[in-house]
């Protein structure tokens, strides 16, 4: 239960961070060509571009493993799993 807890708010918290910093790429992007020196564009721009790339390459990854997670459906629970397939802090003490 805890797991999932802590997996579902890392989702949660890539997602968002990664769509704050893909808006900010694009604000920096925008502001890039507000800029009166050449190389001082360049640089901008090309900086912006690459927090642009990653972000969308973090926020794909992330909206992929929460889309294969939603359509495995439900864990099953201990009584469903197979006794092979538990934990080995699971099995009974004897």
């Amino acid at each position: 239960m805890v797991r999932k807890v802590v997996w579902w708010t890392m989702s949660v918290a890539s997602v968002i961070l990664s769509i704050f910093f893909l808006f900010m790429g694009i604000q920096l992007c925008l502001a890039s060509y507000r800029l009166g020196h050449p190389h001082q564009f360049i640089m901008t721009f090309f900086a912006s571009n690459l927090i642009i790339l990653i972000s969308i390459a973090i926020l794909a990854g992330v909206l992929v493993r929460i889309i294969a997670r939603l359509r495995q459906g439900p864990a099953p629970t201990d009584e469903e799993r197979p006794l092979l397939a538990r934990d080995s802090h699971d099995q009974p003490n004897t």
